[in-house]
């Protein structure tokens, strides 16, 4: 490759496929409703056939709340499933936690850095936040410092619960958007009650509704979560090719 891309569009004028840079490769994005099985199974071979060109790489496609024959187009199309998410929800309120926590302030960026990356040194888009990626996500339209919950253990961070809450005119709900706790204090059930401090903050917030999206192979996180009455209602699967 003579230049560096972060993004490419394979269009044939009615249809277009978009290719976006991830740490790991390509994400996949149809454009529109194209709902002929043909159509969806030829823009993802004109992806691959457009990565191929650029030197190669890895692809990766999702689909959202998978069915019984979601699996099908991708597969005609070279790619293989790689990993489920599981959207997961409760109403609220949520039972009470003794656990206090305060807001986010910038002081705790570099110590939160080091927590996120210790606890998620296994998750492709969590895991090894920058100063850069943290301070983008505080500019987003819906951060909140007040609904990003600090722990601290001996003036120690020692977790937190980072909440969202997507704003609708009628029903608007929030969201666990994530959760961490520091290795050093795993096995003290700081977990569980990360959460519903952040579930407590929500419920402040007048909000009634709760969700998060969770890696279906994270059993202790499930574990907990299905302790506290959460359910799955959703799964959204990537599929992923590598070409070269």
């Amino acid at each position: 490759m003579t230049k560096e891309y972060t993004l490419l569009e394979v269009s044939d004028g009615t249809e277009t496929v978009i290719l976006r840079k991830l740490r790991n490769g390509w994400g996949v994005e149809i454009q529109g409703n194209v709902e002929e099985e043909s159509s969806r199974q030829r823009l993802l071979e004109a992806a691959t056939q457009t990565i191929m060109l650029e030197g190669g790489g890895r692809l990766e496609y999702w689909i959202e709340d998978i069915s019984g024959t979601s699996d099908r187009v991708p597969l005609s199309a070279g790619f293989t499933p790689c990993r489920d998410l599981w959207r997961l929800e409760r109403p609220l309120p949520a039972p009470v936690t003794a656990l206090t926590t305060r807001p986010y302030e910038e002081k705790d960026a570099e110590a939160f850095l080091v927590v996120n990356n210790r606890a998620f040194d296994w998750h492709p888009e969590q895991g090894g936040m920058t100063s850069v990626d943290l301070a983008n996500k505080c500019a987003e339209p819906w951060f909140n410092s007040n609904g990003f919950r600090i722990l601290e253990k001996g003036q120690q961070l020692a977790g937190f619960c980072w909440t969202k809450i997507h704003k609708a005119e009628i029903d608007s709900i929030g969201e666990i958007y994530a959760i961490a706790v520091d290795p050093n204090f795993h096995g003290e059930r700081l977990g569980r009650e990360l959460v519903l401090a952040g579930l407590a903050w929500l419920t402040d917030q007048g909000l009634e509704h709760c969700m998060l999206y969770v890696e279906s192979d994270n059993h202790h996180a499930n574990q907990v979560y299905t302790e506290l009455d959460f359910q799955h209602v959703q799964t959204n699967r990537a599929y992923q090719r590598i070409v070269r």
